[in-house]
C-alpha cells in the first residue's frame, strides 16, 4: 500500500487517532508519540522498537522522519503486535514495517547482533511490587516489570545496536539515575537529555534519553519540554508541546 491508496493519506492525517489496539489490552499514551520526536535517525538506518506495542513509536518515526528505511516493531503480547501490523497497512507503511511476537529477554536467539542502527523503547515504568497492579495481564506486562525490567531492555538495545548506533528510551524521572547506570553498564554512553514536565513549577514526570553504544562521554541536557498550559477547565497543551511533537494535536 502507498500513500496514494485510499485513505492513506487521511489515516496519515489523522495519526495517531484510529489507530487499533486490542479492546481488552494497554492503551497508548503521549510517551511514545513523544519518543518519536525525539528521536534523531541517520540516513537509511533499521529502527527496532522494543516494546512496540501496536507500533505507535516506531510508526510515528516513520511518518515524521524519511531517512529511516524500515522499523521492526518487538511486544511480547501477540494480540499488539497483530494491532501493530494492522496499524503499518492502515497508514501505508506494511512495505517499511514489519512486527514480530518476541521477549526482549530472548533477543539473542531470534535476531542478530549488531543489525540495527537506532533502537526505540518505552519499557514497563513500574517495578513489580510497587502501584496497584492490573487485572488484565497484557495491561500488567505493559506496565510493569512483569515479563522484562530495564536491565533486560537496555541488554537487548545493545546486542541489537551496531557500533555507535542509538537507543532513544522514555521513562519515569524519578528512575533517571537508575537509568543512567544501567546505560553504562551496557555500553550505552548517554549523550542526550531532556526533561518533560506537565507544568515547568512542577517536578519532571518523565526523561528523554538518547545513548550511544561504545561511544565518549558527554552529555547534552536539552531545555526542558513543557507539555500543558492553563489549569482546571483550561489545560490545554502548550505551542512548545504542539511545536516538538504535531501528532500530540491529534491524540485521542
Amino acid at each position: 500500500m502507498t500513500c496514494d491508496a485510499p485513505g492513506v493519506q487521511e489515516a496519515r492525517e489523522a495519526f495517531p487517532n484510529g489507530l487499533f489496539q486490542p479492546e481488552d489490552g494497554y492503551r497508548f499514551s503521549l510517551d511514545p508519540l513523544l519518543l518519536a520526536s525525539f528521536v534523531l535517525p541517520k540516513k537509511n538506518v533499521r529502527i527496532a522498537d522494543l516494546g512496540a506495542g501496536c507500533g505507535v513509536a516506531a510508526l510515528a518515526a516513520l511518518l515524521a522522519h524519511d531517512s529511516p528505511r524500515e522499523a521492526l516493531g518487538l511486544d511480547i503480547d501477540p494480540a499488539m503486535t497483530q494491532a501493530a501490523t494492522a496499524n503499518a497497512a492502515h497508514l501505508g507503511l506494511a512495505g517499511r514495517f514489519t512486527a514480530m511476537t518476541a521477549d526482549v529477554t530472548r533477543i539473542r536467539e531470534v535476531l542478530p547482533p549488531e543489525s540495527f542502527g537506532l533502537a526505540l523503547a518505552n519499557p514497563p515504568y513500574r517495578r513489580l511490587g510497587t502501584g496497584l497492579s492490573c487485572q488484565d495481564e497484557s495491561r500488567t506486562q505493559a506496565r510493569f516489570e512483569a515479563q522484562g525490567s530495564l536491565q533486560d531492555f537496555l541488554a537487548a538495545a545493545s546486542w541489537l545496536l551496531a557500533n555507535k548506533g542509538a537507543l532513544a528510551m522514555v521513562f519515569p524521572a524519578e528512575r533517571l539515575s537508575e537509568l543512567m547506570t544501567g546505560c553504562e553498564a551496557a555500553r550505552l554512553a548517554p549523550k542526550r537529555l531532556r526533561m518533560v514536565h506537565s507544568r515547568l513549577e512542577e517536578p519532571a514526570r518523565l526523561v528523554l534519553l538518547e545513548a550511544v553504544k561504545n561511544a565518549g562521554t558527554g552529555l547534552r541536557a536539552l531545555p526542558p519540554l513543557v507539555l500543558y498550559e492553563g489549569r482546571g477547565a483550561a489545560t490545554r497543551l502548550g505551542a512548545a508541546a504542539l511545536s516538538f511533537c504535531p501528532f500530540l494535536a491529534k491524540n485521542p
